[in-house]
Formats: C-alpha cells, sequence, structure tokens
C-alpha cells in the first residue's frame, strides 16, 4: 500500500518520455502501474496465507471477501495515483509532500494496532474515515476477526464517500492539467 502511495505520485515523471515524445493517454499510465503493483500484492497475500496456514490456522469462510478488499484496494489506488501523479507532475514539492507523509499515514492507519481500541470517540472516527484504515481493516477482518464487510456499513460508506470526493477531485485535476503536462514535463 505504501508502495501505490509514493510510486503512483511519480508515474507520470517517471514515464514522461510517453507524453512528451508521443501522443500517449496521461490517465493510463497510473493504471498500468497499478496494475503491475497489484500483482506483487497478490504474491504478498499468496506468501502471507501459506504462512497462516503453516502457522495452524486454517482458511475460513470469511476470506472469501478478499477479492473484495482487493477491488476496492485497487480502485482506490488508482484513483489515488492519477490524482497525485497529476499534482506531482506539475510540482515536485507535492511528490516531496506525499513521501514524507506516507510514514505518517502508516502509523495513524492501524497497520501495526488496531484502531477499534481507541476509547475517544472523535479520534476513532477521525482514524476510520482514512480509507487505508478501512482496507487494512478489511484484510484484519477477513484473517483474524471474522467479520463481513456489511457488519460495518458506516466504514464502507467512509471509504464510498472518501473515493467518490477523490475521483471528482481526479477529474477536476485531468480536465484542468491534462493539456498543460507535455509542456511542463518536456
Amino acid at each position: 500500500m505504501s508502495d501505490m502511495l509514493t510510486s503512483g505520485t511519480d508515474t507520470i515523471r517517471k514515464y514522461s518520455y510517453l507524453v512528451t515524445k508521443m501522443k500517449f493517454p496521461v490517465s493510463t499510465i497510473p493504471t498500468f502501474v497499478s496494475i503491475s503493483k497489484f500483482w506483487i500484492c497478490l504474491a504478498l497475500i499468496f506468501i502471507m496465507l501459506v504462512i497462516f496456514i503453516c502457522m495452524g490456522y486454517p482458511p475460513t469462510i470469511y476470506m472469501i471477501q478478499l477479492p473484495f478488499y482487493l477491488l476496492l484496494m485497487f480502485i482506490f489506488f488508482t484513483i489515488w495515483s492519477l490524482f497525485s501523479s497529476l499534482l506531482s507532475s506539475m510540482s515536485k514539492d507535492f511528490g516531496n509532500l506525499v513521501k514524507s507523509m506516507v510514514t505518517a499515514i502508516f502509523w495513524l492507519s492501524g497497520i501495526i494496532w488496531n484502531p477499534d481500541t481507541i476509547k475517544i470517540g472523535w479520534i476513532k472516527k477521525l482514524l476510520n474515515v482514512n480509507p487505508v484504515t478501512y482496507l487494512i481493516n478489511g484484510f484484519r477482518n477477513c484473517f483474524i476477526n471474522g467479520t463481513w464487510f456489511w457488519q460495518q456499513p458506516k466504514r464502507l460508506l467512509y471509504f464510498v464517500i472518501i473515493t467518490v470526493i477523490l475521483l471528482a477531485f481526479t477529474i477536476w485535476a485531468y480536465k484542468k492539467l491534462r493539456k498543460e503536462i507535455p509542456d511542463v514535463l518536456s
């Protein structure tokens, strides 16, 4: 996930030759980078499944939700990659800002700890609005907690709302910046 946050931000800059030397649709660059990172994620989940089984935890019925969370993860990070790479192609400082904030997002998203253990309501709600937290809790629910995604409809709603807002900003930024990007990168 952190790799998608950082490398997704640099995709248009990294593949600038596709934008400047030939007419290549800018919106597809983050998509194929997301697909390549998605294959790595699938391999790591397979390794995690093998480790889980070797440690004596057999697969449960809750693991059939994995494709749902993987799809949500792919959609969110593809939208994020397009949005952040558009802004990063216009300003290198935005890319540097994202790279410096990934560590904070990592610690605040609940990868290491469970955000449900927090007793202060507003902090717990703020953390649950984070889409990365929703995805991490989803994987935790598949493997550890044994909870279905429809048992937490508010969290799914928060995730969908944040993703739709990000999509709206991405469409707006794409319409505004797509013609300027080749000039800025060359």
